[in-house]
């Protein structure tokens, strides 16, 4: 019985590793004694809807995990934003991201140390705290939204193989960008992925412009960036955050997809003019107060050169985009669609 398999494994994850196989083997003894009830009084195996029925009336699986649980754990400012139901996958995605990050800027510094620049504490305590404020908003927000909309619908899941179990949210028509019911969805790994390496980009941005190294290396002694870019990075960190606050939104709302193809058809075109921008300066580097310009600027030189190589490369890989973007989004207008779920604990 596959569904009952899936039933079941939504239902372990929430449950104390200790007496993990006692209940689950208790709870599948009484649904599958509940199943060959019911299959013999139909004369006939049970369908899928049947059996669905069946493990809707045992209840959400998360919920029905925390009442073997003893842990009570919930997150509780002025009002219970996560309860004791999503509480351990809240600390396991809390600690799998700072924990990420953390290596990440952890290397950042350390290898700025080691090439000899000068690291203040101040520094890397600001920015480990920026990052804690990130992480724990971000993902904070997300399960408390997950957590409000299981309080209004807690039968609202289903299990659906093979991805597990779903929270569904569906969408009315006429819901902003919601279009037509569509059958396609945002994957929610990719929505968190790309908030924890836009957060992360966004580090590594404001550390280019102190540390020079991160991408001259050796080279930052006599090479410094342009002007130019006192003006494109503020540019490209607000195209990031806007594309963050996409991904936040179709984490919550993966059957958005709409949304998710007009948002990034804006920012790539706004992403396209920042190219351009940066394309028609003709300057991206040039030699550090410290430098004989006598000895390096053939080397100023050389790396202009490449930025304008690999910024007209950018330029295309960003039009190829837009096109695809486009073009996905006016077949997306010409197909049927359905309403979509959250996956939990898949």
């Amino acid at each position: 019985m596959q569904l009952l398999d899936g039933y079941l494994k939504a239902v372990a994850k929430g449950l104390p590793t200790a007496q993990r196989e006692d209940i689950i083997r208790e709870l599948s003894e009484d649904i599958r004694a509940e199943m060959n009830e019911k299959q013999a009084e139909l004369g006939r195996p049970l369908s899928d809807t049947e059996q669905r029925e069946i493990l809707k009336r045992h209840g959400n699986p998360l919920l029905l995990a925390a009442r073997y649980r003893q842990d009570d754990r919930t997150l509780t400012i002025g009002r219970e934003l996560i309860g004791p139901a999503l509480f351990p996958f809240y600390v396991k995605v809390l600690s799998f991201n700072l924990g990420l990050t953390f290596v990440i800027i952890g290397s950042i510094f350390t290898a700025l140390v080691i090439s000899g620049q000068r690291v203040g504490f101040g520094e890397i305590v600001s920015n480990a705290l920026l990052q804690l404020f990130l992480q724990l908003s971000v993902v904070t927000l997300i399960f408390s939204l997950i957590q409000r909309h299981m309080i209004k619908a807690p039968d609202q899941w289903n299990l659906g193989a093979p991805r597990g179990l779903h929270l569904d949210l569906k969408i009315e028509t006429g819901t902003p960008f919601g279009g037509k019911n569509n059958p396609c969805r945002v994957s929610r790994f990719e929505s968190i992925s790309f908030v924890i390496a836009s957060a992360v980009a966004l580090v590594w941005l404001k550390e280019v412009q102190l540390h020079p190294f991160l991408i001259f290396g050796p080279a930052a002694y006599f090479l410094k960036l342009a002007p130019i870019w006192s003006q494109a990075i503020p540019l490209i960190a607000l195209l990031t955050c806007l594309e963050m606050g996409r991904a936040l939104i179709n984490f919550i709302r993966p059957d958005w997809t709409r949304f998710r193809s007009v948002a990034q058809v804006i920012t790539g075109s706004a992403s396209l003019a920042v190219v351009g921008l940066l394309i028609n300066t003709g300057t991206w580097v040039t030699l550090a107060d410290t430098a004989d310009s006598g000895a390096y600027r053939r080397a100023a030189e050389i790396v202009n050169q490449t930025f304008r190589v690999g910024l007209m490369f950018s330029a295309a890989i960003c039009v190829v985009q837009l096109v695809f973007r486009i073009s996905r989004l006016l077949r997306a207008e010409r197909k049927p669609a359905s309403s979509s779920s959250i996956d939990v604990a898949g």
